[in-house]
């Protein structure tokens, strides 16, 4: 009783402890901006303690460098007061460090994932849906084995280990649940689920902007939701009325200046005539779209790609990457505002929530089936096998014959009749093996996020009230609100990481070059927030993910369009550019280029004078450097060539250092970095 009694104590002062942070955080914020020596009388007040009274006497002091001093000081402690928040609360609930939380949150989330499977399943035209597409891949691999059978193995009989049987169809529930965490991302997870931010709080966006009048009279003129227009604007332009993308659309909306005119907008900087530009595309192919189930969704891809692209795909969302990102994020934005307002998930049916998982989990399926089984030649073996024998009599004597004189003799109610034998054969058994995971990949090395955005930092004060009602029910919240990478790094997890208020779209670097060079360039560095944690293969982007981000550099610069280093890592590992061990395959640039619709030639170091031409006329140029040369490192590198200065010298995009991307480099020092590949080491790539 004793020790229960001094645990509660313990766990109720630390509660204490944390409430009492906040809140002085709130105090000394308010007196800052009240002035230097009310900031100072704060700051001891709240800190309390040694440092406290330091603080307070010397922001109490009229020196005015002390006051300085002390703001600095505080303004330093409230940064790790709020970067240590997540993990402070995470420890008053009992997870000793942020692996014990990564474990837990995974089998949590598992366990619910699987209940949600398994009510799907129960439906049964659901469960023989997800089964015809799984099915249809088994059938193509069954294809595969009957022809190499026939090719190398032609007298053997056939024997094959069917594991969609014996292993799939038994536990579909739980490979598929383990499919979803090992290869959806964290929103897809939630959609899945049916989770709903029960916290009241916005983490992902905010739905407001200056324009919202015209929003409300946009939605009224051409009856479209006002959620869907604020969604379209938030993704296009972030609200920015100025914005001009690589591609040259404009505005609050980003309209072309084309489909800007055939709108009748006449000023598409205008914010109310682009807003009422948007609303009224969107609104045609509301109208244009409106016959088919996914009519929404066919609508928003419209916008992105052009109404064409969704015809062209059998009135399917495009299978471009950008484009189905686009969508996800629109109508999820969609969901968040109606949430938000009341007005979408207290209205669901469970009927209607549980339809929405199953389309969920089937898209997941189908877009991951081709990874589910291999199959291979188990082994090898002579067996006997019962074989039919046709037989007749003749002139009084038995003697065998083929199956189709046997019938043609009963026809003719000759005597004739069949007889079995076994026979000692050769057989070969080929195995069709499931390859999904059977249990959720292990890993460590987690450590807590620094959560020093406002958002988060509002979830934090939000969960402290949470705290009263106990820590099964703040673990309950969490679990349903977030996934469980959202407060984590490190490890070796897949899922997206939760970046908060950084900026993922790029740095733009501007360069002075000749010619039509490129003049602005899209900059990633692979080893900055939020890509250098994030996994490629059996390694990180940081690492290994100079091909993939150097990439995405010039991909983003060229089309204009948001290709991030994720993306082209994901394309890499999808597409087997990625060798374990070794890194990102040369055949890679140019497949990324070609799937991103640019054009690519591979040249070597003897045609430089090709490269500088390449870059003077705007195209840009990847090269594979040679261990030891611009990095100093072991290890090859790719770089970007973006153009050449007036003075004829290099310019450079170098993905993992933004010192070397400052620079200008010679024409020879530059052919001196390739490396002497009989393909050649420079790739130019061009619109």
């Amino acid at each position: 009783m004793d020790e229960e009694r001094q645990e509660n104590s313990l766990l109720d002062g630390e509660c204490e402890m944390i409430a009492h942070s906040a809140q002085a955080a709130y105090a000394v914020s308010a007196a800052v901006k009240a002035g230097g020596t009310a900031a100072g009388a704060a700051a001891g007040t709240a800190m309390a303690g040694p440092l406290g009274t330091l603080v307070g006497t010397l922001a109490g002091s009229k020196t005015v460098w002390k006051v300085f001093g002390a703001i600095f000081l505080f303004l330093f402690l409230w940064m790790f007061i709020i970067a240590n928040m997540i993990g402070i609360i995470f420890h008053y609930l009992g997870f000793a460090n942020a692996d014990s939380y990564a474990n837990e949150a995974q089998s949590n989330q598992l366990a619910n994932i699987r209940s949600r499977a398994e009510q799907i399943l129960q439906n049964a035209d659901y469960q023989n849906e997800i089964l015809q597409i799984i099915g249809q891949q088994r059938d193509l691999h069954l294809q595969e084995i009957q022809e190499d059978q026939m090719e190398k193995y032609a007298d053997a009989t056939l024997v094959v280990v069917d594991e969609f049987e014996t292993k799939l169809k038994r536990s579909l529930s739980y490979y598929l649940s383990v499919m979803l965490m090992d290869k959806c991302d964290n929103s897809t997870i939630s959609s899945f689920l049916g989770y709903s931010n029960v916290l009241g709080i916005d983490m992902d966006t905010n739905l407001s902007s200056p324009y919202d009048a015209y929003f409300q009279e946009a939605a009224r003129i051409y009856n479209v939701p006002v959620a869907l227009l604020l969604a379209i604007c938030k993704t296009e332009s972030d609200f920015s009325p100025n914005v001009v993308s690589g591609a040259g659309a404009i505005g609050l909306m980003q309209l072309m200046p084309e489909t800007a005119a055939s709108l009748g907008v006449s000023n598409p900087y205008d914010p109310y005539q682009n807003i009422m530009g948007g609303a009224k595309f969107i609104s045609q192919l509301v109208e244009q779209f409106k016959g088919y189930s996914n009519g929404l969704e066919l609508a928003v891809a419209g916008y992105n790609a052009g109404p064409y692209a969704v015809i062209k795909y059998g009135y399917q969302v495009p299978p471009y990457s950008e484009t189905q990102a686009y969508v996800k994020k629109v109508l999820g934005l969609v969901e968040i505002h109606d949430s938000t307002s009341g007005t979408s998930t207290e209205t669901k049916t469970d009927q209607e929530s549980l339809k929405k998982s199953y389309q969920v989990l089937k898209e997941a399926v189908a877009q991951n089936v081709d990874s589910f089984f291999s199959w291979t030649v188990t082994d090898e073996r002579d067996g006997q096998m019962e074989q039919k024998v046709y037989c007749l009599e003749v002139n009084g004597s038995r003697a065998e014959t083929d199956e189709q004189t046997y019938r043609q003799v009963l026809e003719q109610e000759g005597n004739a009749w069949e007889e079995k034998r076994t026979v000692t054969t050769k057989v070969v058994e080929y195995t069709l093996a499931l390859i999904l995971n059977t249990q959720l990949t292990g890993s460590s090395g987690y450590q807590y996020k620094y959560v020093t955005n406002e958002s988060t930092f509002n979830f934090v004060l939000k969960l402290l009230e949470y705290l009263q009602g106990g820590v099964n029910a703040v673990k309950n919240a969490l679990y349903n609100v977030f996934h469980w990478t959202d407060f984590l790094t490190g490890g070796t997890s897949g899922g997206d990481t939760y970046i908060g208020n950084i900026d993922a779209t790029g740095d733009i670097i501007t360069y002075d070059t000749v010619g039509k060079g490129v003049k602005k360039v899209v900059y990633y560095n692979q080893g900055e927030d939020p890509w250098a944690t994030m996994s490629y293969g059996a390694s990180t982007i940081k690492a290994s993910g100079c091909g993939p981000t150097s990439l995405a550099i010039v991909i983003s610069t060229l089309t204009g369009q948001t290709v991030t280093p994720e993306m082209t890592c994901a394309f890499s590992i999808a597409n087997g550019e990625y060798i374990y061990g070794l890194g990102t395959c040369h055949s890679f640039p140019m497949n990324a280029a070609h799937h991103w619709g640019l054009n690519c030639e591979r040249v070597g170091k003897d045609r430089m004078g090709d490269v500088v031409n390449a870059l003077k006329d705007g195209k840009m140029v990847v090269e594979i450097c040679e261990a030891y040369t611009i990095t100093g490192s072991g290890s090859g590198h790719f770089i970007v060539l973006t153009g050449v200065t007036k003075d004829g010298y290099i310019t450079i995009a170098d993905c993992a250092s933004r010192e070397r991307t400052g620079k200008v480099y010679s024409v020879e020092t530059i052919a001196s970095y390739g490396r002497d590949l009989a393909d050649g080491a420079f790739w130019i790539i061009w619109k």
